[in-house]
């Protein structure tokens, strides 16, 4: 795929990483089965990175024209608006639409038609795409896109288990009280799971949460009360993340939150979403809390200790300002 210089996507190759907890041999036949299905040339499974739209699976056909590892950065393929939309696109007749005019699938490999959806990593940010291609012009039939979404939703559960393998959940590692990770099963899981987001070239955050008033809470309303507002800020938090975040009970009335992130805005949105699911609690007392966060970048060497003190530190501030 030709391209330019300009890297739009902020994700490591999957190509580069040695990744056994994905069947790649299952989305080969994934993708030969999408292509004899839908009687295409071409189809492919592509990653939005650092190289652009990297195909990771080609159909094994002789008219497909790109093999894994091709790549385009910013010309104007028809799955950068898939990626960019996080939606389907179906294009039947490319020559009927000018906006395809500089597509070199469309110009240079007679790829008219294309039918592509979009594949999300656990969070819910686009990994890339599904995408069928032909050089003459289709009218799929409605099955056919809902076959091939099904299909998409399989490598979708694949993504949430390339996560969940690195989040294996044992008693050891749960917190009795609120069923959520403890101290030693966020700290044991948080050095495979930065590995995992350093190959990924994927930023996380940590989130660290301290209940207001709880001891008045706990003194005025009895112990009982005191465990229904911890289970229900723990149930809460949990409900509030994704199947990709850690939630874990720190101590106490203490909590922490690693999740992946596009930037420190998604901060603002997890609180906002978490107030809003509060809000709707029927308790004795309102749960209220003071939060800080520290934000660890891919290749950052900072040890847990020192991600929480700076965490702890905006959580001071947090609290000041309430008063």
């Amino acid at each position: 795929m030709p391209g330019k210089t300009l890297p739009p996507y902020p994700y490591a190759s999957i190509l580069n990483l040695e990744i056994e907890e994905i069947d790649w041999h299952r989305w080969q036949r994934l993708v030969n089965t999408v292509a004899d299905m839908f009687n295409a040339p071409a189809t492919f499974i592509n990653q939005a990175n650092l190289k652009g739209i990297e195909v990771i699976i080609a159909s094994q056909k002789p008219e497909t024209h790109y093999q894994p590892g091709s790549s385009s950065l910013d010309t104007n393929i028809y799955c950068h608006h898939v990626v960019k939309n996080s939606s389907e696109l179906y294009v039947r007749n490319a020559g009927q639409d000018q906006k395809w005019n500089d597509n070199p699938e469309y110009t240079e490999d007679n790829y008219v038609s294309y039918l592509g959806l979009p594949i999300s990593w656990p969070d819910g940010s686009v990994f890339g795409t599904l995408c069928v291609l032909d050089t003459k012009v289709t009218n799929y039939p409605q099955t056919y896109i809902n076959a091939l979404a099904v299909i998409k939703e399989v490598i979708d559960s694949d993504l949430r288990h390339l996560y969940k393998e690195n989040q294996l959940l044992t008693l050891s590692y749960t917190d009795p009280l609120t069923q959520i990770f403890n101290r030693r099963g966020f700290t044991d899981l948080l050095r495979s799971t930065q590995e995992l987001a350093q190959r990924l070239n994927r930023k996380l955050i940590l989130l660290y949460f301290d209940l207001d008033e709880f001891k008045h809470a706990n003194d005025t309303f009895g112990h009982d009360a005191g465990d229904i507002m911890l289970k229900t800020f723990a149930k809460t938090l949990k409900k509030n993340s994704r199947s990709c975040d850690l939630v874990a009970r720190w101590g106490g009335d203490e909590f922490i939150v690693l999740i992946h992130a596009e930037s420190e805005s998604c901060v603002n949105l997890f609180t906002e979403r978490l107030n809003t699911l509060l809000a709707r609690q029927q308790l004795e007392h309102d749960i209220k809390y003071s939060f800080g966060y520290a934000v660890i970048k891919p290749g950052d060497k900072a040890e847990l200790d020192e991600l929480l003190k700076h965490a702890d530190d905006y959580m001071y501030q947090n609290k000041l300002s309430k008063k």
